[in-house]
């Protein structure tokens, strides 16, 4: 009994759903990093914003 294995559309449909959740994956990983560098550079200006007015002198003399 010999098998046909010259059709490959199986195959190829394992494969492009594989590339697709990989695809996915990487697109979810890029979002979460995104926001995560978002996240930190909002921490950073809020901490610059504090800093700001610290050591400056205000001279009150009438």
């Amino acid at each position: 009994m010999a098998m046909n294995i010259s059709s490959t559309s199986g195959v190829d449909a394992a494969l492009t759903a594989v590339q697709s959740v990989e695809d996915k994956r990487a697109g979810l990983q890029i979002a979460l990093l995104r926001k995560s560098l978002d996240s930190q550079q909002q921490q950073a200006a809020d901490l610059m914003k504090l800093l700001e007015g610290k050591g400056q002198q205000i001279d009150l003399r009438v």
